[in-house]
């Protein structure tokens, strides 16, 4: 039996794509493809998963962190409880100068709300 590997027509030998045709302009679009596919996959996942909302209460309460699907609000039932202050909301920073509105405000991606308290007279 003669040599039963793939020859091209000028005799060559070639593996297992020695017959595939492609362009760079082909193969450059099928890199975008891909890429954009990647970032879908990767948008749909994070926005079906949800992410993690925590509360830093600052010596209050504990409340438990919660998932909260992406573009949604935060749905939580009770408010922290401190002795001797009065809760005055939750905010996006530590130092409780940017306020979170838990009713109208969405959740972009996972983050630390902060209990805001108010010295009680």
């Amino acid at each position: 039996m003669e040599n039963e590997k793939n020859t091209d027509k000028q005799g060559k030998t070639g593996g297992l794509y020695a017959k595939v045709n492609m362009s760079l302009k082909t193969a450059n679009i099928m890199v975008t493809v891909f890429i954009v596919l990647l970032v879908a996959a990767t948008v749909f996942i994070v926005s079906h998963s949800g992410f993690t909302v925590k509360f830093d209460t600052d010596g209050g309460s504990h409340i438990e962190s919660v998932k909260v699907m992406h573009s949604q609000t935060v749905d939580i039932e009770e408010e922290p409880i401190k002795e001797g202050y009065i809760f005055t909301g939750w905010y996006t920073d530590r130092d409780c100068t940017e306020i979170f509105d838990i009713k109208t405000d969405t959740v972009m991606n996972s983050m630390t709300l902060y209990a805001g308290w108010e010295k009680a007279k």
